[in-house]
């Protein structure tokens, strides 16, 4: 299923009621497509005051999954929002921020939470996403729609420089003209003078992934003989832009 901002709050309400005796403060609900996190608990520091405002919850829609699945999401929030509610001090303390070192927020307090919530009510509440989660979710229809755009207008951009040093880096059709931009007013120590830039479509999913360059770039230099075996390995083919 695809959550909406509704269905978190009616479900956030009803298990406040339920597992939390009502106590969790009132926040607000986001629905996102993040690809990493299939939920997110937000709060505010109060340093003043040396403590923390739990702020809200999000949910990803990146996957489609059956709704227990996404009511064990949003339990595993709730804790999160209850740890912020009622020990700020795992947090902050002495108006300063709890490392990560210092605290774990899936450590002791989170896991007996998980596990009181789970035995009350029949959900695998985990500190992180199960391999049973995962087999039983799927890419959303809009996650899909979004893979297929980012693959069709994927680029690889190579500047070969005048002594044939090449410098490659992934961008894509969005940022072309930036990218030629960026191209012009950067100093190449490599190389003294741009001799000649070209864009290749490709297909290889994993580089559909990278951070895509514009006005900051971010590559790999090789040689022609390099960046030819590359590009073969890549099924890349050049392109005008």
């Amino acid at each position: 299923m695809i959550v909406t901002k509704n269905w978190i709050a009616k479900n956030y309400a009803k298990f406040n009621e339920l597992y939390f005796n009502g106590s969790l403060p009132q926040i607000q609900f986001v629905v996102n497509r993040s690809k990493h996190s299939w939920g997110m608990a937000y709060f505010n520091y109060d340093f003043p005051n040396d403590t923390i405002i739990p702020t809200k919850i999000a949910i990803s829609n990146y996957y489609d999954s059956p709704e227990e699945v996404k009511i064990q999401t949003l339990l595993h929030e709730m804790i999160h929002i209850a740890d912020y509610t009622f020990h700020p001090e795992h947090f902050i303390h002495n108006g300063r921020r709890v490392t990560g070192r210092q605290y774990d927020a899936h450590g002791y307090w989170f896991k007996a939470e998980a596990k009181r919530i789970s035995k009350k009510s029949g959900y695998k509440v985990a500190n992180h996403v199960t391999k049973e989660e995962m087999n039983a979710s799927s890419l959303s229809e809009r996650s899909k729609e979004n893979l297929r755009r980012k693959e069709n207008n994927a680029l690889i951009c190579a500047v070969t420089g005048d002594n044939g040093v090449i410098f490659y880096f992934k961008t894509d059709v969005y940022k072309v003209n930036i990218v030629k931009d960026t191209i012009n007013r950067l100093h190449w120590y490599r190389f003294n003078n741009v001799k000649n830039v070209k864009f290749y479509r490709f297909n290889d999913p994993k580089l559909v992934e990278i951070r895509s360059c514009g006005k900051s770039i971010r590559g790999w230099y090789t040689d022609r003989m390099g960046l030819m075996n590359y590009l073969k390995n890549i099924k890349a083919t050049e392109v005008y832009v």
